[in-house]
């Protein structure tokens, strides 16, 4: 089963980041990290995973990556449709990002207890905007910065959006993200789009689970990117909160 091509990568490009200076009274320097793809905007990941769709086999999967779910070997439960983003990731000012989408055999299925609720989900994903965020999973709920998801003013995103109980556990889950084109797309569209506003000031990037997103030095060092000290917490620590608080005001 092979899903149908998406948005095909265009020519090279080179994105810039600001590496802030190292010591006080030195000016910052620009750092270039060649993308190899034509620059994406905000709105390019709703619209791509707006191509979500529901098998014949009743497994929720991006057209892109149904040849790799059927050819590898993996664990990702796929019966639900899976949270690449949550929040409005178009309008909001901080970003954080995360793993991938959690599932745990007690609580999810709840979540999605009939076709209408997938439904609701899956316009969640493609018109985020335009969704009422203030009803999310119990996960986001409880984390110290909800209120700004409920807001829209904060998102989070997933380096993959496929769900699994614990992916630290799982290396051909791991093995098989570095393959996936969706998880490449959403790496492009972190680097294009939300670095490059940060870098000029209009958002925050929060690095909290990053090492599935496997991004390069000098862009978690560039300016506007703020790495969390607790990545396996799913709350920030008090100083990530602090510097959310303090760009948001």
């Amino acid at each position: 089963m092979r899903g149908s091509r998406g948005a095909t990568p265009g020519r090279f490009t080179a994105v810039r980041f600001f590496e802030p200076p190292r010591r006080q009274g030195r000016q910052g320097r620009q750092v270039t990290f060649d993308c190899g793809f034509q620059q994406m905007q905000i709105e390019s990941l709703s619209n791509y995973w707006g191509a979500i769709q529901k098998t014949s086999e009743g497994y929720w999967v991006h057209p892109e990556d149904r040849h790799l779910f059927v050819s590898s070997p993996h664990s990702f439960n796929l019966d639900y449709p899976p949270p690449a983003f949550v929040g409005d990731i178009i309008n909001a000012k901080v970003v954080i990002l995360t793993a991938n989408g959690g599932y745990k055999q007690a609580v999810t299925p709840h979540e999605f207890p009939d076709p209408r609720t997938e439904h609701e989900y899956v316009v969640r994903l493609t018109n985020p905007s335009g969704s009422d965020w203030r009803s999310v999973a119990k996960y986001y709920s409880d984390v110290n910065y909800a209120d700004f998801i409920c807001r829209g003013i904060v998102a989070t995103v997933n380096a993959c959006a496929y769900r699994s109980p614990k992916i630290s556990a799982e290396p051909e889950n791991r093995k098989l993200i570095k393959k996936l084109p969706s998880a490449a797309f959403t790496r492009r569209w972190l680097i294009d789009s939300v670095v490059t506003s940060a870098n000029r000031g209009e958002k925050l990037v929060v690095a909290k689970r990053y090492g599935l997103w496997n991004l390069p030095k000098e862009l978690m060092s560039s300016h506007g990117v703020v790495k969390d000290p607790a990545p396996v917490s799913p709350y920030l620590a008090k100083a990530t909160l602090r510097a959310v608080h303090d760009f948001l005001a």
